[in-house]
């Protein structure tokens, strides 16, 4: 069984990823209402534990833009390199973050496209992109992708959410 590394926030730690990805041993390292700033400061530690991955998905932000803080995706552009340093082969995906209905579009797609550019910058590493699929897939009244809150993934952002995850695993790793 294939292992996967996740590093995140609560989007990824409330994940019920046994259930989502069956075919798949997942390490999530998902810490609910962090930031990227606290992402970055456990980074080294959590590599340096972590068994070897077939493919990393790192996945945080949504703290920094709730606190209104839209810079961190220079936090990525250390990240990156970083995990590349502890694992030279897996490919790394880079997860947008949700389309979040408390989130103007406008802000949102400028950090996605931030995100987008530094996996160019880095060799085997993708750019997952979520916004076409929830704005496809989920519908806010008939298949809401988020909960009440507006930033935490409805069962059906989850299913949406992993689908995406695994197709984009399946391109990577076959």
């Amino acid at each position: 069984m294939k292992t996967i590394l996740m590093l995140g926030d609560s989007l990824l730690e409330w994940g019920d990823w046994e259930r989502l990805l069956p075919e798949f041993k997942v390490n999530n390292r998902g810490m609910a209402g962090e930031s990227c700033e606290g992402l970055a400061g456990r980074l080294i530690g959590e590599l340096s534990e972590a068994e070897v991955p077939q493919a990393i998905l790192l996945q945080s932000g949504t703290n920094n833009l709730l606190m209104g803080s839209p810079h961190f995706p220079a936090i990525f552009a250390t990240m990156v390199p970083t995990i590349r340093a502890f694992f030279a082969e897996p490919p790394i995906i880079i997860s947008s973050l949700m389309p979040m209905p408390i989130v103007p579009s406008h802000v949102l797609a400028e950090v996605n496209d931030q995100l987008r550019e530094i996996s160019q910058q880095t060799e085997n590493c993708i750019f997952l992109d979520m916004v076409p699929p929830f704005n496809e897939r989920c519908l806010p009244i008939t298949h809401p992708g988020f909960l009440n809150d507006q930033v935490h993934l409805s069962t059906r952002g989850y299913l949406v959410w992993a689908e995406e995850i695994k197709a984009c695993l399946k391109k990577v790793l076959d």
